[in-house]
């Protein structure tokens, strides 16, 4: 709603509160948080962790 009304400060301060919420939190986190169905199979997601390592980093070391 902030985007179509062009509330620039609203849309920024969402955008703001939504990586604060899944900042330094594991992607099934934010999949339970916001009710995101894990579409990908095990192959896929592998081959995405292979080919953008940098994404799973803070993940990795978290366990």
């Amino acid at each position: 709603a902030a985007n179509y009304l062009e509330i620039k400060g609203l849309l920024e301060l969402t955008c703001q509160k939504i990586a604060d919420l899944i900042k330094d939190v594991s992607t099934e986190e934010v999949r339970e948080v916001f009710n995101i169905e894990n579409d990908y199979s095990e192959e896929e997601e592998a081959e995405m962790r292979n080919e953008y390592p940098w994404a799973y980093e803070e993940e990795v070391s978290q366990q």
